[in-house]
């Protein structure tokens, strides 16, 4: 589960802007005036989609619900962590009094107040802010309107963008998009959404796309990019639904290597996928409390007025979107796979409370509970 804040901040955006543009950074390099020759790919990031405009998600739209549950799992390890220290503060009380043991827990309680505090501000990257941050690619004035976590709208021209390949400390590659001025000073900066393990063409792919629309100047050329999709997420009307949810929560899951188009070549369900169904499911569900208190991002007055679309549009695939068959799975197969998701979740369900074992092993005094022992316990049906 990859977490990372670089662009996700409300007051400043990636850490290289008011920075040179490196030269090293020309060694992951991406023209818009140059063609791959590579098949186009846009990784189930399109939005909308017509001959006027291409709007897709922001870099870390499938990633929503991670903060969320990882702040929660934090706090509740904090105040376990805390309720080890009462314990302890009593008993220590009880034997010899007042101790310099009371100030570190005053200390430890501070600590726990002010990540409660960091906690609920990290949680506004992903809780009561805009259900996505849209990306917008004008085809036919060549602009780029981009909303940031800040909720401010910066436009950008295609054209005069330095693009490359990077990455972050603890995150995946993306596709960088620059604003650099004259003195070569980064002004400005916006990722593409789809994002890798490491710089490939892979990554290459999904560049190609976006600019294979941005220079399309016939139907034959628009035709080439739309068939490209097979796969349009409508949230600028609407709000995510749940099989949408699940859908985009399981992202990591598939192969990056693969066109995400195609989920029935690209997401194996393995040992791993299901050994992870604990965690992904918590992923689900703090996607959907993002979901709820998430409002729908819109454009200014004067942005839509410049991204205006032929109620005719033959490319307009919101209007006509794609339907891309789906495998449909036998009452057997059906089954098999909830035993198999049943299963994983067990597998992962015991491997988090063999980790809460070694933690509270490791405490000092008592006789602390097993964990692993009374989830076996329940699923036994040994409490009956």
């Amino acid at each position: 589960m990859f977490i990372d804040f670089t662009g996700r901040s409300k007051n400043k955006t990636y850490n290289t802007i008011g920075k040179p543009y490196k030269d090293e950074y020309e060694v992951y390099a991406l023209s818009q005036n140059k063609r791959y020759g590579l098949p186009l790919r846009p990784q189930r990031t399109v939005v909308q989609f017509n001959s006027t405009y291409l709007e897709l998600v922001d870099r870390w739209e499938s990633e929503k619900g991670s903060l969320v549950v990882t702040y929660i799992l934090g706090l509740l390890l904090g105040l376990a962590g805390l309720g080890v220290c009462i314990l302890l503060l009593h008993k220590e009380l009880s034997e010899n009094g007042f101790t310099w043991f009371v100030l570190a827990f005053s200390v430890l309680t501070m600590i726990l107040l002010a990540g409660v505090w960091l906690g609920i501000r990290i949680l506004s990257r992903e809780l009561f802010t805009y259900t996505y941050f849209p990306v917008r690619f004008n085809r036919k004035n060549g602009k780029v309107y981009v909303i940031g976590a800040n909720k401010r709208v910066e436009t950008y021209d295609w054209n005069a963008l330095r693009i490359h390949m990077d990455t972050d400390v603890n995150a995946p590659w993306d596709i960088r998009c620059c604003d650099v001025n004259d003195k070569g000073i980064i002004e400005r900066t916006f990722s593409l959404p789809f994002r890798h393990t490491i710089p490939n063409e892979t990554l290459q792919h999904h560049f190609e796309f976006v600019n294979a629309y941005m220079r399309s100047k016939t139907d034959k050329d628009l035709k080439q990019v739309a068939d490209s999709i097979r796969y349009v997420f409508p949230i600028h009307q609407r709000k995510e639904t749940w099989q949408e949810s699940i859908e985009r929560s399981r992202f990591e899951y598939h192969s990056r290597w693969k066109d995400m188009e195609y989920p029935e070549t690209s997401l194996t369900i393995d040992l791993h996928y299901l050994a992870s169904t604990p965690f992904w499911l918590l992923k689900l569900l703090g996607r959907r409390l993002a979901v709820f208190t998430c409002t729908t991002p819109h454009f200014p007055f004067e942005i839509e007025a410049e991204c205006d679309i032929d109620p005719k549009d033959k490319f307009d695939l919101n209007k006509n979107p794609p339907n891309p068959p789906r495998r449909k799975y036998s009452l057997l197969e059906k089954a098999g796979i909830g035993v198999l998701l049943l299963i994983g979740s067990i597998i992962g369900l015991s491997v988090f409370a063999l980790f809460i074992d070694i933690m509270g092993a490791a405490r000092p005094h008592g006789d602390y509970p097993s964990f692993f022992k009374m989830l076996w316990d329940w699923l036994l049906f040994r409490w009956i």
